[in-house]
């Protein structure tokens, strides 16, 4: 992600919470503490995530989302390298996402576009369904990275995601797009249960899996926490190294980013197992803070291999 030496600075457009890490809460932390600097604007603010039985908060919506864009526009503060955006529940306010991708790469051709295509997961959406339609078909083609998981790769492709096979197919039909970067961030394929497996590539490369065994329960905010990784593991090889954008490892910093994120499931997978079942809800919240320490961790405990 070469932008010649310039200050990193985001823009991360998606959902804030009161309670929990999803959406910016977990971005901003994350890749702050890989000392990025962020400007997060929310797509949301509720109390807490939308798994739980009830939630509570407001939505921007797109002409008070434009305001604030056009406001650092305007201030001489939107000078970003990289954008990254997520949640989304609306197809205006995601199209005036857009508007502001194509504005931010008038102003800096350099700028990186990272999209997680929040749409789903688990073969269901949880978003309306006309935004599969606005992000296939206008928002991802926009996209220098795209890390969908295998519900958001099955949506926006068209392709039934059962075997490796079948994901490396997805992935092409991304590449096709003209999207340089694709990572289909969680599959579960070829009759196992047991694993979670992480394929993506660079157009024009070999593609790259790594496999982690998963842990009991749900863990909310763990797609968002893995796209703000992978950004700034990319982000932390191009400051150390000088690599450019197409010298980057997608590979190494997918090793990363897997390394750091599971370790942080460990954590607060074994810190449930603490607390009183009467007390357990049926979701569970990372321990993002609590498991700081492995963000920025050069250790790779998953390494990738070529497929």
């Amino acid at each position: 992600m070469d932008n010649d030496n310039i200050e990193t600075r985001v823009l991360s457009i998606q959902s804030w919470v009161c309670h929990g890490y999803v959406g910016n809460k977990c971005a901003v932390m994350a890749l702050q503490h890989l000392g990025i600097d962020v400007d997060p604007i929310n797509t949301v603010q509720l109390s807490n995530n939308t798994a739980y039985t009830s939630f509570k908060g407001e939505s921007l919506s797109a002409a008070k989302l434009l305001e604030i864009f056009e406001t650092l526009q305007h201030n001489k503060l939107a000078n970003y390298t990289h954008l990254l955006t997520g949640y989304n529940n609306n197809a205006e306010t995601l199209r005036t996402v857009l508007s502001i991708v194509k504005k931010l790469k008038e102003s800096n051709p350099n700028l990186i576009y990272v999209c997680d295509p929040v749409l789903g997961d688990n073969n269901a959406l949880y978003v309306p369904e006309n935004l599969v339609a606005v992000y296939r078909d206008e928002v991802i083609i926009h996209a220098d990275y795209l890390f969908p998981n295998q519900t958001e790769a099955e949506y926006l492709t068209g392709i039934k995601i059962s075997s490796q096979d079948d994901a490396i197919r997805a992935i092409d039909s991304l590449h096709d797009k003209g999207i340089a970067n694709v990572i289909i961030t969680s599959c579960t394929i070829d009759n196992n249960d047991e694993d979670i497996v992480v394929i993506g590539s660079r157009k024009g490369e070999r593609k790259f899996r790594l496999s982690v065994k998963k842990f009991d329960g749900y863990y909310s905010g763990t797609g968002d926490t893995f796209s703000a990784l992978l950004l700034g593991y990319c982000v932390e090889q191009q400051q150390i190294s000088g690599a450019s954008k197409t010298q980057i490892s997608l590979a190494s910093a997918c090793e990363q980013a897997v390394t750091t994120l599971y370790n942080i499931i460990k954590l607060t997978h074994n810190a449930k197992q603490l607390i009183p079942s009467s007390k357990l809800g049926e979701y569970h919240e990372l321990k993002l803070i609590q498991s700081r320490h492995f963000i920025g961790n050069k250790q790779v405990q998953f390494p990738s291999t070529y497929i």
